[in-house]
Order: structure tokens, then sequence, then C-alpha cells
């Protein structure tokens, strides 16, 4: 093993990984703009719901107001009716009639109290779903330009640590930075790992003691059984 291609493999390793973290955050940029949105779109169709729940309520008792005014206009149509009647037999059934009106005017008003109550509720829900909508609203206003700042930070710092990345690369043997290049994009994760009682601190299996033997001696280049990673021994 090459001491000091083994260093300039970390380091190159270290960018990398720093590469690899900046990428999969520059994509959650866009997935975590469009839930910001979701979320402000839901806030604002409950409150929509809710508005529409009060309208419900309010066109539901004032149908029961007319129909509460058409009974009473109908009890004194019948009672004009009964003043008029000639026999005993058609006064008491206007009497029956307006005692039946009378009766669904009572039931009328109980169903408007039940109503009027619901108003008070749905009015209360309306003006929560207001307050969760105005949030959300001004979330999308600040996070989403927050966001956007960051994700232009994400690019500059992506650019940046690139920048040295082919000197890095020149410092390395082809085969043994291609084989590195192919492992690093298969685990997206560390590929050059030190050994930690006697296992790869990659994928934490007990290594041979052939293969430690190697790490130990740092004569060539070693892989692990296991996951194939490069181990090195620093001395920990």
């Amino acid at each position: 093993m090459n001491v000091p291609q083994l260093k300039s493999l970390l380091k190159l390793q270290k960018n990398d990984l720093t590469l690899i973290q900046l990428k999969k955050e520059a994509q959650s940029v866009p997935e975590r703009q469009a839930q910001i949105k979701k979320n402000a779109q839901s806030a604002r169709d409950q409150a929509t719901a809710a508005q529409d729940a009060v309208k419900a309520c309010e066109s539901a008792i004032k149908q029961i107001e007319l129909e509460v005014e058409t009974a009473k206009e109908q009890i004194n149509k019948y009672k004009t009716q009964q003043m008029q009647a000639r026999t005993n037999e058609e006064y008491k059934a206007f009497e029956k009639e307006i005692a039946n009106a009378g009766e669904k005017i009572g039931e009328l008003e109980d169903k408007e109290l039940l109503e009027m109550t619901r108003l008070d509720e749905v009015k209360a829900d309306l003006v929560k779903a207001r307050e969760v909508e105005a949030a959300a609203e001004a979330q999308v206003a600040t996070e989403i330009q927050e966001l956007e700042e960051r994700l232009n930070v994400i690019r500059s710092t992506f650019a940046e640590v690139k920048e040295g990345r082919e000197d890095l690369v020149a410092e390395i043997d082809k085969e043994i930075s291609d084989r590195y290049m192919q492992l690093l994009n298969k685990k997206q994760d560390a590929v050059v790992v030190p050994i930690r009682q006697d296992s790869c601190n990659g994928c934490h299996m007990k290594l041979t003691p052939q293969t430690l033997h190697d790490a130990h001696s740092q004569q060539k280049w070693t892989n692990c059984n296991f996951c194939g990673r490069y181990l090195y021994d620093d001395g920990e």
C-alpha cells in the first residue's frame, strides 16, 4: 500500500462524501418545497370547507325560518277559514289543522335552535381553520424562500468542494481510483475504512486473520472479504 496515496484517497473520500451529502440535500429541496405547498393547500381546503359549513348552516336556518313563517301564515289562513265554518265538523277540522301547524312550528323551532348551536360551533371551526391557513401561507412565504437560498448555498459549496477533486484523483493509481469509484457509486458511503476490533468498520464483519495481517502490514491494498471496502490501520 502506498501510504501517501492512502492519504490522498482518504481526502478524496472526504470530499466525495461531502458531495454525496450535498447532492442528497439538494435533491430533497423540491420535495420539501412541494410538501410545504401541499400543507398550505390542505389548510386552504380546510378553511374553504369550514366556510362552506357555515354557509350551509346559515342556509338551513333561513330555510327553517321560511318554513316557520309559512306555517304561521297557514295558521292565520286556517283561523280565517275557521271563522267562516258553517258546521261544527268544519270548525273542528280547521282546529285540528291549526294544532298540527302549531306542532310543526314547535318542531321547526327546536330544529332551528340546534342549527343555531351548530352554527356557533362551525363558526369557531372557521376561525381556527383561518388561523391555520394564515400560518401555512406565512410558512410558504418564508420557508420556500429559505429553501431557495439554501439550495444556492449547496450549489456554491458543491462547486467549491468539487473544484480540487481532479487533483486528488491524479495522485492515486487509476486501478485503485476506479475500484474506489465503483464501490462509492454502489454504497454511497465510506468505502475506505479503518479496522475496529478486528472488524471492518464499514460492514462490521469480523475479518479473517490473513486479511488483518495484510491490512496491518500495509504492504498492499487490502479489501474486506465481505463488502469489498478498502481497509487500513490507523493505529487505533
